[in-house]
């Protein structure tokens, strides 16, 4: 059996690759997991393998779920998908995505095949890894609170009280000056009843001299 040996390069970060050797009756799901393991990332999300030529046009799709293509067939999953059955070039290329928290896709050439396996070599393995692979999920680094920090919110606690304080003052001073005003109300209610009285006996004196 023959030997297939790839280049994996993220397409956003052309520096980072990876070499990989696989035989050409071992399937795409082993391909992948190889090549997920080379660059640190987990096997979350869609995958797909798409047979491209030289200008990364997306062609047969090879993926990890399940599904049906538009006339109805169904997928071509990567479990059951051996390497041979797709390799038409010997510079195949083969355009690759991952869809998790974020799409990422990379660029996958044949490079070279070797005529036999080494019977002393376990596939697939990688052969080279060149560059850090960037961190497949967004890590949330919540901020640091320092010492100087602390102390500003606590004055702002400090001056949040004082304003309470200064509030609930002004609620008790309101509360006397409504029992004042209803005092003078009542006071004026009753001075408008005498003047009331004292109209009503001008009237009627006046009504008993006539």
């Amino acid at each position: 059996m023959a030997v297939y040996r790839f280049k994996i390069s993220f397409e956003d970060y052309e520096d980072v690759y990876r070499e990989i050797e696989v035989t050409s009756d071992q399937t795409f799901a082993q391909f992948y997991t190889v090549v997920l393991s080379s660059i640190g990332f987990e096997d979350h999300g869609v995958a797909s393998f798409y047979m491209s030529n030289d200008s990364w046009k997306k062609g047969t799709e090879i993926t990890n779920k399940e599904g049906k293509l538009k006339d109805g067939k169904p997928v071509n999953l990567m479990a059951k998908a051996l390497l041979k059955n797709y390799i038409a070039d010997p510079h195949q290329k083969i355009y690759f995505v991952i869809e998790s928290e974020s799409v990422w896709a990379f660029h996958v050439e044949l490079i070279k095949i070797l005529p036999t396996a080494d019977s002393h070599q376990s596939y697939p393995f990688v052969k080279k890894m060149i560059g850090d692979a960037p961190k497949q999920f967004k890590v949330i680094i919540p901020p640091v609170v320092t010492e100087e920090d602390g102390l500003l919110m606590d004055e702002d606690l400090s001056d949040d009280n004082e304003t309470s304080d200064n509030f609930t003052g002004e609620e008790e001073y309101d509360e006397d000056d409504a029992a004042s005003l209803e005092g003078e109300e009542g006071e004026d209610d009753e001075t408008n009843e005498d003047m009331d009285d004292v109209e009503m006996s001008g009237d009627e004196n006046y009504e008993e001299e006539n």
